[in-house]
């Protein structure tokens, strides 16, 4: 019986020895992960020494400090460091496995938990407790001061928030892994982002970043079309390795990028070539040091780039540079920019908005509110930065909030986010800025198509010079697979562009008034073969320099055409003879333009006559144009004659700036109006559409008359509106236009354009749907 006894307390012990044997040796790989800074990697360690030793003070503190530093878990941090600090003490050794009291640096580290759950008084209560039992040669002592004034901040923060609207970008975009660090087009037709999930051809499956678990990093792209992201799509330019998004150029030809390079970090660019993205190529000066570069964004103009180092010689931790376009084309070596906006505390992030006038970054410093907040600063008319402001509560959290960028207009932006209600562990939110300004710039945005052509050619570029000094303002090249362009421009100027494809060329004059508010022009420019002349000729037509007589003519012919649309709705004429109608106009007006050609052949020794006839063939070649898309309407079988019944069902209305003829087809509002249109089609089959534009009677330069422009807006209404439903399954043949008005209203002008209280509310067009 004693054998029995004694064999069992023998394996009793052994079995004890084990455990603790054990239990050293986790202790050990768990805490040597900790000095490599993987805490991710080392916290299911300590976890499971937590299960088996639930009142381990020691192990509840390294419990808590990994969730410190995690992604997005640090709020499970608080409970562990509650228990902690029960039994802290000053004689601490990190590196025994029978340490059983946690180190008095645990009161910090409960503080930060209090802080990131919003509970800011216990918060600073434990910051002060901390403050208390270390002396001032401690390594976290000039710290602690920041933090609570971080959390005061926060209070004040909190009592004033600003009003936001945030939404999850959705499950097209979002995974469940991490998805985060977007990057927008000027024009939000496209975003670029960096996602940690499986591929979808499962070439990553296998392949995980040792240090904390993962799927490398790689780019993906979706693309905005009607409203509607496509499904992300993966970069060619994706490694192996490390590959994420930072920026994109405002003509989206240039897209900034990091790559881990080894724990160097370092930043690079990629060219769009065509349809496809050039292979990266690291920036050159002096930028990418041995020190670690994590940010970058390129000015509108390209003259200026802003990035991010924690390079020796700054103000404290990463602070912000900037590198100058030299003569050459390279650029100039890196100068900080300065301790207004750089601070003992890191900066990051950095965005300039399309107005080359504001930028967007993260900082520690300032006054934020806990971890990195976002900030913006204004350039001064001496080309100084103003001191940041703090984008409030709840843009900004008592965490880190970081990777910010904003819509051309400054109304929305876009970040990532951990939330318990998205998708994965990190997603990617829109935020409505509901109070928002609207920042003075005009976005030009068009498609470039050539018909008969399936891709945009090789060739294809929009042209814009300054017409004031004839300077350059840019050469911009259209997307690949659909023709879209985005071109920021200036207010208080006047352009001539030329659009261009293959052999065919469009070009027009466009005034942009000195205005104090954000604007978009649409332009959809549908590049026809000829079917005049040789299939080398160049189609050129410019509808804003003609003469006063030419005007006249114009006006004349736009204004039958408009009549002609209208009465075609209440008429019995069907539409073979409104198209051999439309088709004898043409006729004529060839003829006519063959005429003047001859005019010109013969008159060629007068400069003055050539401008007028050469202005006469524009105009008539311009109400061709127009001619040409009211054939393609009808015999694409949208239905004119159809008397309506029922009652509104949808309506849109848009007011515009001067001189803006194009609905916002990505406006929320819009979007609404074409998804109830979608519904009526279902349960009724036809859509009922009845189109009215104004225009007020501020004189327009870029379109020559008023009634021009009002004619302009209700065509180009009724062209979107028919591609929307068109592109949401619609047939064509289901869709019935009722009524396409347009007039000129409002007050005789007083030399006072920019008076948009006046005039701005006959600008605009009406959409119902019925």
């Amino acid at each position: 019986m004693k054998k029995i006894a004694l064999f069992i307390t023998f394996c009793i012990a052994l079995l004890n020895a084990y455990a603790q044997e054990s239990f050293n040796q986790k202790f050990l790989e768990a805490n040597t992960l900790m000095e490599e800074n993987q805490h991710n990697v080392a916290l299911p360690i300590w976890l499971q020494l937590q299960s088996e030793q639930p009142d381990n003070f020691n192990i509840n503190y390294k419990v808590g400090v990994c969730y410190i530093y995690s992604a997005n878990e640090k709020k499970k941090a608080l409970d562990y460091l509650v228990k902690a600090v029960q039994n802290s003490t000053n004689n601490y050794n990190p590196f025994s496995a029978s340490e059983k009291k946690s180190p008095v640096e645990s009161y910090f580290y409960l503080a930060q938990a209090y802080h990131i759950n919003n509970q800011l008084d216990a918060a600073m209560l434990n910051y002060n407790s901390f403050k208390e039992k270390i002396s001032k040669k401690h390594y976290l002592f000039n710290e602690v001061d920041h933090h609570i004034e971080q959390c005061k901040n926060a209070k004040i923060a909190m009592e004033n928030p600003v009003n936001i609207k945030v939404t999850n970008m959705g499950v097209v975009i979002n995974s469940v892994s991490a998805d985060y660090s977007p990057v927008i087009s000027i024009d939000e037709s496209s975003m670029y982002f960096t996602s940690r999930r499986v591929r979808k051809d499962s070439s990553n499956y296998y392949i995980k970043d040792i240090s904390d678990g993962k799927h490398y990093e790689d780019i993906y792209v979706s693309n905005n079309y009607d409203g509607v992201w496509s499904e992300p799509e993966l970069l060619g330019i994706n490694t192996e390795g490390h590959e994420a998004t930072i920026n994109i150029s405002a003509d989206g030809q240039t897209l900034f990028i990091y790559k881990d390079d080894n724990g160097d970090g370092n930043i690079y660019i990629s060219k769009l070539e065509g349809e496809e993205w050039s292979a990266p190529i690291k920036l050159g000066s002096d930028i990418n040091l041995t020190s670690r570069e994590t940010h970058a964004h390129v000015t509108p103009d390209g003259n200026n780039l802003f990035f991010v180092s924690d390079r020796k010689g700054g103000f404290g931790g990463q602070d912000i540079y900037v590198c100058k376009k030299l003569p050459t084309g390279d650029w100039s070596k890196a100068q900080n920019i300065g301790n207004v906006i750089n601070t003992p505390y890191d900066e990051d992030g950095v965005f300039i908005h399309p107005d080359g006038k504001s930028m967007y970054f993260s900082s520690k410093g300032n006054n934020s509110i806990g971890g990195y907040d976002i900030f913006y600063s204004l350039l001064d008319d001496a080309g100084n930065w103003t001191k940041p402001v703090n984008m409030g509560y709840p843009v900004n959290s008592t965490d880190d909030d970081v990777f910010f960028v904003t819509s051309t207009d400054g109304k929305r932006g876009y970040y990532s986010s951990f939330k318990e209600t998205g998708y994965g562990e990190k997603d990617i939110y829109k935020i409505s800025l509901e109070d928002a300004n609207a920042k003075p710039v005009t976005l030009l945005t068009g498609f470039i198509k050539v018909r008969g052509m399936s891709e945009t050619p090789d060739n294809a570029q929009v042209v814009v010079t300054n017409n004031e000094n004839g300077e350059l303002v840019g050469i911009f090249k259209p997307r690949k697979k659909d023709g879209k362009f985005s071109i920021i421009l200036a207010p208080g100027n006047d352009y001539h562009i030329i659009y261009s494809a293959a052999t065919f060329k469009q070009e027009e004059d466009l005034y942009i008034p000195p205005i104090s508010a954000y604007q978009e022009i649409n332009r959809g420019i549908d590049l026809q073969d000829i079917i005049f002349g040789n299939p080398e000729d160049t189609l050129v037509t410019n509808n804003t320099n003609n003469n006063n007589t030419n005007n006249n003519n114009n006006n004349n012919t736009n204004n039958n055409n408009t009549n002609n649309n209208t009465n075609n709705n209440n008429n019995t004429t069907n539409n073979d003879d409104e198209l051999n109608q439309l088709k004898g106009i043409i006729k004529t007006l060839n003829a006519q333009i063959a005429d003047l050609k001859a005019q010109l052949a013969k008159n060629n020794t007068n400069t003055n006559t050539n401008n007028n006839e050469d202005s006469r063939v524009a105009s008539l070649e311009a109400i061709i144009s127009d001619l040409k898309k009211q054939i393609d309407l009808l015999t694409n079988n949208a239905n004119t004659n159809y008397v309506p019944t029922g009652d509104v069902i949808a309506s849109y209305q848009e007011f515009f700036n001067y001189n803006v003829k194009s609905v916002n087809t990505s406006s929320e509002k819009y979007i609404d109006l074409i998804n109830k249109a979608v519904e009526k089609s279902k349960s009724s089959e036809k859509v009922i559409v009845e189109i009215e534009s104004s225009a007020s009677k501020v004189p327009t330069k870029t379109y020559g008359t008023n009634s021009n422009l009002a004619y302009k807006r209700a065509q180009d209404a009724k062209d979107n509106i028919i591609k929307s439903l068109v592109n949401k399954g619609v047939k064509k043949e289901n869709i019935i236009l009722k009524n396409v008005d347009s007039n000129v209203n409002g007050p005789e002008y007083n030399s006072d354009f920019n008076n948009a209280s006046v005039y701005e509310k006959y600008q605009y067009v009406v959409i119902k749907i019925k």
